[in-house]
C-alpha cells in the first residue's frame, strides 16, 4: 500500500498515511493528526532510486551481452 505525505494546512503539522491507489484516486481528504483539521494538502518529496552496479567493464551488460556491435 502506497504512503502519501500530507501537511496540515491550518498548523503546519506534516505526517504520512498508508492507503490504497482506489482511496486516494477518489479524493481521499486525511485529517490532521495533531489539530483534526480537514485543511490539508498533498506534499511530494525526493524519491529514491536505487540503481545496481556492475563494478566491472561498462561494456558489460546485465543481461549477458558483451557490449555494442
Amino acid at each position: 500500500m502506497p504512503a502519501y505525505d500530507y501537511v496540515c494546512e491550518d498548523c503546519g503539522t506534516r505526517f504520512e498515511i498508508r492507503a490504497s491507489m482506489s482511496a486516494y484516486s477518489q479524493g481521499l481528504k486525511p485529517k490532521c493528526p495533531e489539530c483534526g483539521s480537514l485543511n490539508t494538502a498533498r506534499k511530494f518529496g525526493a524519491v529514491n532510486v536505487l540503481t545496481r552496479s556492475s563494478g566491472g567493464s561498462s561494456s558489460s551488460g546485465s543481461c549477458g551481452h558483451s557490449g555494442f556491435t
